[in-house]
């Protein structure tokens, strides 16, 4: 059986009309038209996009009467399919009518029950306020600087007028005097387009011939009328809000009165960019279309990023627009296996039993990473067909990793991918899985156009492919290579995917039945070929694309690292550093209460190997470790010192000492090349300082994650030998500091009472029997407490130096 067989549309001859691009616009065009039907026909209203077009609905609805109309803003991760949302939403809230047979929007949507009963709300309202009205537009395309005529352009071209505002102006104008048809038929008469003579304005003689015809006290001629055209009419370069919302007013309304309108404003975020100025205007556009157009203007935006996130400039839009849709990976998901993917019921138990029959290869790809198979997996891996659910969350990452603000809106999306993959496997028999490089072909293009793909190594993919199937191997896998690198490597957003040789061959299999062992035999080969050609470098297991400039770099890279293995000095001395700050960090941690009275105690942090001198009120805690002293030599300073000594012995094991040092070497050597190469100026020379800063962080993670398992290791034992078994090195000093508590400060028990303060005021008031506080009933000079301040008492000791001596060993009392 072929993979053609089993879809609900043939993937041999479907066709994805919109490249899986959405594109908010009015939708004019006879190819805009067919698009737009195709994107109603096999909308997918579920997930967020019910959700969203639910909360919205409900919130205009709600606030029809109130003096503000709320905003909402949509965001999502590049191909989420926010435009999608809101080119469906838009053509949703007038119910478009298609000329060709008489069908709506709402005739060819399958909507929710929820969602068709709020739209029948809608249309209530409009009746009641003078119809329904929407404008949709893309900010970038709708002008320049100002916010304000960018977003009226869209305005004045939803209600068919230009979108220049002189030239609007102007028609408008000819309408209010009942002459707009009669210049238009003139223009016309004369062989002429009219909107071509519109963007003549101020030069067009046909126009102004046209004009004066109709209006003969226009002017007294050509010239002069084309003068008073200037003048009337004047270009500008910005519009004032009270301005806007004057000409919003004069163009919405209908017999006085504004009917029900959406305005959709796509990529906001992308028109803001990094500008304070255009974040403010836009911030006060959309206060003024909330609160001024009496709450009938519903305004939607929509960027990549939510406005809770963590982009400044965005989150001052945050009072504006209040009712947040945020898209996901799981609404994309939906479309896709909808679209694209939907299988014919009867085909579906021979999928599953063919996957099932190579479950074993299934569930090894990817396995130890953040991405690699899970339980859930098995619900959705026939919908998922041919693209196994790996592969899907692999692709979303790289799209993600890959998403250039102000670039990425170019790219195909998901949809297009998937759709392009499911045909290319049409032909291929059941068990046939997409490999996970086949998005590097479709993305290609992109790339190289927006700069993520550096030409030369564009040619050096390109390249391998000599005709035979070991070089298209070889330019599969380097495709491969370079997406996966692109991934991050942070801590949180790193999902552990790496380009071993072993990892690779998990994302190229496509025959399921053949392809696992041939892969996993001829990729590491290959890729040694690879390696000795210089177009990959190998670090530690994992290979990176080479350019002249990243071997410039890398050479620098083994030159110092190499310096540093030899410089046993220097390397100890960071060690003990990297060790020594490490203990100190887990140890602050630590609040040490003694007693009833809870008296604060401290430790005393002490590395080396001279032992730490015990005297005022701070634990000793010693620190050595195995690269410079003996473990047995700790073991007998801490049973020599006997069971009344407060000192904490800790002694971090020379476990890893190797991997240590690798790592420790890698990260200096990779900060000393870029400190070295300083910033480059070539997007070569960036590419390799990107990566030498990947190849740092991923030291500095590595050497971070073995200090941590190493201090964590360490044994501490109390004075005498006693070992503490807790599971961290915070938790075991924490323990042992409870016992040297004890014993730092043996009479610490004679003073523990939170009473004390009663036995002082008692004593100030003149109370024989201050000390009843206490429940003390004999003599106050037999009391422990009193008995040692008085023997501590003596000829000409000052204060100071009596506290001193209570706060320290033995007593402890402040």
């Amino acid at each position: 059986m072929k993979n053609r067989e089993i879809f609900q549309r043939d993937p041999a001859i479907a066709k994805l009309l919109n490249d899986g691009v959405a594109a908010v616009t009015e939708s004019t065009t006879k190819k805009e038209i067919e698009t737009l039907r195709y994107e109603l026909e096999h909308f997918v209203c579920e997930g967020q996009y019910k959700g969203g077009l639910t909360r919205i609905l409900e919130s205009y609805l709600g606030n029809a009467d109130s003096t503000v109309q709320p905003a909402a803003w949509v965001s999502g991760f590049f191909g989420s399919g926010k435009s999608h949302l809101l080119k469906m939403f838009r053509h949703l809230w007038v119910d478009s009518q298609f000329e060709s047979d008489g069908a709506t929007t709402r005739g060819l949507t399958q909507l929710p029950d929820e969602v068709s009963d709020l739209l029948k709300e809608l249309d209530t309202l409009g009746k009641r306020c003078g119809g329904l009205h929407a404008a949709s537009g893309t900010l970038p395309s709708g002008g320049g600087e100002s916010v304000g005529l960018a977003v009226l352009s869209i305005i004045l071209r939803s209600k068919g007028l230009p979108s220049s505002l002189p030239q609007a102006q102007f028609c408008i104008w000819l309408q209010k005097n009942n002459i707009y048809k009669k210049v238009k038929s003139s223009v016309e008469s004369a062989g002429k387009d009219f909107q071509s003579e519109l963007h003549d304005l101020y030069v067009s003689p046909v126009l102004a011939k046209a004009l004066l015809e109709a209006d003969p006290a226009f002017a007294p001629d050509l010239k002069q009328a084309r003068a008073a055209l200037r003048a009337q009419f004047p270009v500008v370069t910005d519009i004032s809000t009270e301005e806007f919302i004057r000409i919003v007013r004069k163009v919405l309304s209908i017999n006085g009165e504004i009917p029900c309108t959406v305005i959709v404003l796509d990529e906001i975020q992308l028109f803001i960019g990094d500008s304070p100025h255009r974040s403010t205007d836009v911030m006060e556009i959309a206060e003024a279309i909330c609160k001024q157009l009496d709450s009938r203007v519903l305004l939607i935006g929509a960027g990549q990023t939510a406005l809770a996130g963590s982009v400044p400039l965005l989150q001052r839009l945050r009072p504006r627009f209040t009712i947040p849709v945020e898209l996901s990976d799981a609404d994309v998901e939906t479309v896709t296996r909808s679209v694209v993917l939907a299988k014919k019921a009867d085909k579906r138990k021979s999928i599953e039993e063919t996957l099932s029959s190579y479950a074993g290869e299934i569930d090894r790809q990817l396995t130890g990473t953040r991405i690699g198979p899970r339980s859930e997996d098995r619900a959705i891996i026939v919908d998922d067909y041919p693209l196994l659910p790996v592969r899907r969350r692999f692709w979303e990452h790289v799209l993600r990793a890959i998403d250039i603000p102000g670039t990425a809106s170019q790219v195909r999306t998901q949809l297009r991918i998937v759709y392009d993959a499911v045909k290319e496997m049409a032909e291929k028999t059941l068990g046939t899985v997409m490999p996970a490089d086949f998005i590097f072909g479709q993305l290609q293009p992109d790339l190289l156009r927006t700069g993520v793909l550096l030409r030369e190594i564009d040619e050096t993919i390109r390249n391998l492919d000599d005709g035979t199937p070991e070089g298209k191997l070889a330019e599969r896998i380097c495709g491969l290579v370079f997406l996966v690198r692109k991934l991050p490597r942070e801590e949180v957003a790193d999902i552990g995917v790496r380009a071993t040789a072993e990892t690779l061959a998990d994302l190229l299999i496509s025959d399921l039945s053949n392809d696992g062992a041939t892969l996993r035999k001829e990729i590491p080969q290959i890729l040694d070929k690879l390696v000795d050609e210089g177009k990959l470098i190998k670090i530690d297991e994992e290979y990176s694309l080479q350019t002249r400039e990243s071997s410039e770099w890398d050479r620098e890279f083994r030159n110092r690292q190499t310096r540093l293995n030899n410089d046993l000095t220097a390397l100890a001395g960071k060690r003990s550093s990297l060790l020594n700050a490490a203990c100190s960090t887990a140890l602050n941690g630590i609040k040490l209460l003694q007693g009833k009275c809870k008296a604060a105690r401290r430790l005393s942090i002490h590395f080396g190997t001279e032992p730490p001198e015990v005297k005022g009120n701070e634990i000793p805690v010693w620190i050595r470790d195995g690269w410079g002293e003996n473990e047995s030599t700790m073991l007998a300073d801490a049973r020599a010192a006997g069971t009344d000594s407060p000192v904490i012995y800790v002694y971090i094991p020379k476990a890893s000492a190797d991997d240590l040092k690798k790592a420790i070497t890698e990260y200096e050597a990779a900060k000393a090349t870029i400190e070295f190469k300083g910033t480059p100026t070539t997007p070569e020379g960036q590419e390799a300082r990107d990566s030498m800063s990947t190849r740092m962080g991923s030291a500095e993670t590595t050497r971070n994650t073995i200090i941590q398992d190493v201090i964590n290791a360490a044994k501490v034992l109390q004075g005498g030998g006693q070992e503490r078994f807790d599971l961290t090195l915070k938790d075991k000093v924490n323990s042992a500091s409870e016992i040297s508590l004890d014993r730092l400060f043996p009479d610490f028990q004679d003073a523990d009472d939170d009473r004390w303060h009663s036995v002082i005021n008692r004593a100030k008031s003149g109370s024989e029997a201050a000390l009843q506080a206490v429940d003390w009933n004999d003599a106050p000079e037999k009391h422990p407490v009193c008995s040692a301040v008085i023997s501590e008492i003596g000829s000409g000791k000052k204060g100071k130096d009596i506290r001193d001596a209570f706060e320290s060993t033995p007593y402890g009392w402040s």
